[in-house]
């Protein structure tokens, strides 16, 4: 879209964080949804918070996990739909102090997956199994 001066218009994104999280026998965290289809833990940056603060308020919210650290930074993505863009950072944490996991209502189970069974899942999306791939390299 053109503005004014004939430039174009910069697309906005909202920012969604999620964490591929890792047991000690190598088997990831996956959560299935109220809508029943199966994703990873995280959620949007809220108005106000940095980065950080809002991975720690998701992760509490959706977990009851508050002690985690960062390992790394396993994927990147966008996409745009119906004009609005989307921006993901997938990063793969570490649980400290091995927290017993307590879901949120917005998710009906949870499951420890290994790599060989992601195809038995009905993920919300097929880019998160490539994200989840990533966390086994």
């Amino acid at each position: 879209m053109l503005d004014t001066i004939g430039l174009m218009e910069p697309q906005l994104f909202k920012i969604t964080q999620n964490v591929v999280i890792k047991n000690s026998s190598g088997s990831a965290l996956i959560l299935r949804h109220i809508t029943s289809k199966w994703l990873l833990p995280g959620g949007k940056i809220n108005t106000g918070e940095t980065w950080i603060e809002g991975l720690r308020r998701e992760l509490k919210e959706e977990l009851s996990v508050s002690d985690f650290q960062i390992s790394k930074i396993l994927d990147v993505d966008s996409w745009i739909e119906n004009g609005q863009g989307y921006f993901v950072i997938t990063y793969l944490i570490e649980l400290l102090n091995k927290p017993a996991i307590k879901l949120s209502a917005e998710h009906k189970e949870y499951a420890w997956v290994q790599l060989k069974d992601l195809e038995q899942y009905d993920f919300w999306n097929p880019k998160i199994k490539k994200r989840i791939k990533k966390a086994f390299k």
